[in-house]
C-alpha cells in the first residue's frame, strides 16, 4: 500500500474525490479545476436565528414585567387617599405605559429597524389620554415616514412628558385642552412638536417649576438633539434630532 500523503484529499469506493465529513456546500460552490468541489464559508445562519430567538425572549420578558410594573402602579393610585402621592404614581405610571408602548411596538415587526411614525404618536396619545380628564383632546399626525428602533423609548418618555405638562397648563380662556403633536422628517432631522392653546411659557422659568420639562432636556441629548419651546399661539414645545 502506497503511503498516504498529508495532502491527499479523501475519495470514495470508487476513487471519486469527495469532500472532508461535514462540508457544507451551497450553490457558490465551485471547482479548483483538479475535479475537487470546494465549498465557500457556510452563513452562520443557526448563530443569527439563535441571537433573534435570545432578544425576542428578552423583549417579551421585558413587556411583561413594564405591565406588571404598570398593573402595580394603578392599583396603588387607585387605593390612595392622599392627593400628592396620587399625581406621583399618576406621572410614574404615564411613564412606564409609555415606555411599554414604545417597546411593544418597535419590537412587535421582527427583522425590522424601524416603525411607522403615525403609529407610534397614535401609540404613546392613548396611553397619555387614559390619564387626562375629558376636558383634553389631542390630534397627533406624522409626517415622518418611519423613525429608528433606537429612538422609541427615549423619544415616547419626552413625548410623554410633553403631553403631561400641556395637559396641566395648556388650557384655554373655557379650561379646555387642546394638544396638537406632530412628527416630521426633513434631510437628515426628525422634529416632534407639540402645541397648545394655553397662555404659553418661559421655558427658562417653566424649567424650575416642572421636573418633566427638565427630563425632556436630558433625552433630548440623549438622542443628540435639542429642544425649545416657542410662545406663540401658546406653547409650542420642539424636539429635534438626527435621523440616524
Amino acid at each position: 500500500m502506497p503511503p498516504v500523503r498529508l495532502t491527499d484529499r479523501p475519495t470514495n469506493r470508487r476513487g471519486a474525490t469527495v469532500a472532508p465529513k461535514g462540508t457544507v456546500f451551497s450553490a457558490d460552490n465551485h471547482s479548483n479545476g483538479n475535479g475537487f468541489i470546494k465549498p465557500r464559508s457556510a452563513p452562520h445562519a443557526e448563530t443569527i436565528e439563535i441571537r433573534e430567538q435570545l432578544l425576542d425572549e428578552l423583549n417579551h420578558r421585558l413587556k411583561n414585567n413594564l405591565q406588571i410594573l404598570y398593573g402595580f402602579l394603578q392599583i396603588a393610585r387607585h387605593k390612595t387617599n392622599d392627593a400628592e402621592a396620587r399625581e406621583v404614581l399618576s406621572d410614574t405610571s404615564r411613564r412606564i405605559g409609555a415606555m411599554g408602548a414604545a417597546q411593544r411596538l418597535f419590537y412587535s415587526v421582527r427583522h425590522a429597524t424601524d416603525i411607522s411614525g403615525q403609529r407610534f404618536l397614535e401609540a404613546v396619545c392613548d396611553n397619555a389620554k387614559a390619564f387626562f380628564s375629558n376636558e383634553v383632546s389631542i390630534n397627533c399626525e406624522a409626517t415622518a415616514g418611519s423613525l429608528p428602533k433606537e429612538t422609541g423609548v427615549p423619544l415616547a418618555l419626552a413625548l410623554n412628558e410633553l403631553l403631561t405638562n400641556a395637559a396641566k397648563y395648556g388650557a384655554d380662556e373655557r379650561g379646555r385642552v387642546t394638544i396638537s403633536v406632530g412628527l416630521s422628517q426633513r434631510p437628515g432631522e426628525i422634529e416632534l412638536h407639540v402645541q397648545d392653546k394655553g397662555p404659553g411659557f418661559i421655558f427658562e422659568e417653566a424649567e424650575g417649576r416642572s421636573s418633566g420639562l427638565g427630563l425632556v432636556t436630558m433625552l433630548a441629548q440623549r438622542l443628540n438633539g435639542t429642544f425649545t419651546v416657542e410662545r406663540k399661539s401658546g406653547a409650542r414645545c420642539l424636539l429635534r434630532f438626527p435621523d440616524q
